[in-house]
């Protein structure tokens, strides 16, 4: 099930293959547990006798793993920053493994989910072995770290607090945080959009995945729907799981909202065991826009007040752009991820 395309020598190359998950096997969303890989490789790497340092990137919303080294129109795509960023010295050789997590409801926030099945303990106790297993890293925690955008940004933070341990560095770009600011004041968009389901959400999910084209606005409401999936699974439900609003009267469940805050980076953040585990990185980096479309910085600026009160040495950076196509800043985070997993310490 391994396809590698070849690449001239000495030059950087992708490897793509499949790893099958015995975790995420009979999941209840019936979503496959057999998954793509991508995994860029430096040109050093030609070099047998070497072992080098590896970053996990988490593809956002929308995306998938299988397309973060993809050419891009108007941007450098990550495959060409990465290249370039080594040719130039601003990061060492290191081998970046892509997973990929997307579900039909259009992503993965990478944590553990009754419903969708368990991404986080595939990411960290079947990935990262078989990669360590497989391919020429640094063995260990000291030489791993996990960065993404969006979703992504917010699985590599949620990795990182909940399994200590695990990385050495991390960097959040975007990641969702603030979820009152975020979700809740989108929730009325499912009474709406459903209306005409009469309640019944399977039915919508049907129709949307057997369509030839899917609106804009469906996948905003299937990207509620994947955060109920994720948040609040209920397996006693016939859905699989609960959402957070009565459809017929737009009124908030605040019992399933609060499953969802304990979710939130800036809920989580107040447990002493999650300050712990942030701690133990050698570098932790959280940045946002200070346009983002969505109010994350809001989120952003709430979670690093309480990392700076409770102690926790962090970079912060609050750019002056929006949500959409920053992966521009990859150049900023990952020398200083890479440059603490060689230094061994906080910078």
């Amino acid at each position: 099930m391994k396809t590698i395309i070849p690449a001239p020598e000495n030059q950087p190359w992708i490897e793509k293959l499949h790893i099958e998950s015995s975790l995420l096997k009979h999941n209840r969303a019936g979503e496959d547990h057999i998954r793509p890989l991508t995994i860029y490789m430096p040109q050093a790497a030609h070099d047998k006798s070497r072992r080098f340092p590896v970053l996990y990137c988490l593809a956002p919303w929308t995306n998938a793993g299988r397309s973060q080294f993809d050419w891009q129109p108007f941007k450098e795509s990550l495959f060409d920053r990465l290249t370039r960023l080594i040719d130039q010295g601003q990061i060492p050789p290191c081998i970046v493994v892509s997973p990929d997590l997307y579900t039909s409801f259009g992503g993965s926030q990478y944590i553990n989910s009754d419903f969708l099945g368990p991404h986080g303990d595939h990411l960290v106790h079947e990935l990262i072995p078989f990669v360590e297993e497989n391919f020429p890293v640094q063995p260990g925690a000291a030489y791993r770290g996990v960065f993404g955008r969006s979703s992504g940004g917010f699985g590599a933070l949620r990795l990182a607090m909940a399994y200590p341990g695990t990385f050495a560095s991390v960097a959040c770009h975007s990641g969702d945080m603030g979820f009152d600011a975020v979700y809740r004041r989108d929730l009325i968009d499912l009474c709406n959009g459903l209306k005409r389901y009469n309640g019944d959400i399977q039915a919508y999910i049907d129709e949307c995945r057997q369509a030839v084209k899917v609106s804009g606005r469906d996948v905003h409401l299937l990207m509620l729907l994947g955060m109920s999936a994720t948040y609040s699974p209920d397996l006693h439900n016939p859905d699989g799981f609960q959402i957070p609003i009565d459809l017929r009267t737009g009124v908030v469940d605040e019992q399933v909202w609060q499953q969802w805050l304990g979710h939130d980076p800036v809920h989580l953040i107040e447990k002493s065991d999650h300050q712990d585990a942030l701690r133990q990185l050698a570098c932790l980096y959280i940045e946002c826009g200070n346009r983002d479309q969505y109010n994350l910085h809001y989120g952003a600026r709430q979670f690093t007040d309480k990392l700076s009160q409770n102690g926790i040495s962090h970079h912060y950076f609050e750019f002056d752009d929006n949500h959409s196509g920053t992966s521009y800043r990859y150049d900023v985070s990952l020398p200083l991820m890479l440059s603490a997993m060689e230094q061994g310490k906080p910078l």
